[in-house]
């Protein structure tokens, strides 16, 4: 049974909530300190109209194939005994999300590639891989937890002002664009055809 549009929307803002729930309490996810410092200070509502961008504000490095096709291989193994997570929450939301996506993936594949600019290899390698084994690549791939658009700070004060101040036509401005980038990524483009900078790496 397919996934209704509703429904998964609201589970794939649920899951950029959860990445700024992680932020607001503490995780920087290699995001600049300033930016980091500002999405902690956010209000819940501002928080909440953030979460809801149409595209992910986290990432996993899904564009390095070769290192998702290791993480994703059959032979991947738990940590060894006595393994201690050095970040908890990092690991349980990694899991989270990979677990939501590869569900996604099965039933909506090109939308939620483009959600979350994922490679078309890597997404087929996430959504085939075996449902016990997500548990040791979460472990794997927890420090990979990043945010997106790390390369272009600015973009992140402009999306957080537009946010706070509730100026609809600049965040709308900013989705398209940022949903532009999103769907070259996970197509293997490498830099956006838009004009603005912020979304070229």
């Amino acid at each position: 049974m397919a996934i209704k549009s509703e429904a998964l929307a609201r589970d794939l803002v649920d899951l950029n909530a959860g990445f700024l729930a992680l932020v607001a309490h503490g995780a920087k996810a290699g995001l600049p300190d300033d930016v980091a410092l500002r999405l902690r200070e956010l209000a819940p509502e501002v928080r909440i109209r953030l979460a809801g961008t149409p595209f992910a504000l986290f990432g996993f490095g899904f564009e390095d194939e070769g290192e998702w096709s290791r993480l994703l291989s059959p032979g991947v193994r738990d940590p060894e005994p006595g393994y201690v997570s050095g970040e908890p929450p990092a690991e349980r939301f990694t899991l989270l999300a990979l677990t939501a996506l590869r569900g996604f993936l099965r039933t909506a594949p090109r939308r939620v590639s483009a959600w979350m600019g994922l490679p078309i290899e890597t997404r087929t390698r996430l959504a085939e891989v075996e449902i016990g084994v997500l548990c040791a690549v979460a472990a794997r791939a927890a420090p990979r937890l990043q945010g997106r658009f790390l390369a272009r700070e600015y973009l992140w004060h402009r999306i957080i002002d537009a946010a706070a101040c509730g100026d609809e036509r600049d965040l709308r401005l900013l989705i398209s664009l940022g949903k532009q980038w999103t769907i070259r990524r996970s197509l293997g483009l490498q830099s956006a055809c838009a004009t603005m900078r912020g979304f070229r790496r």
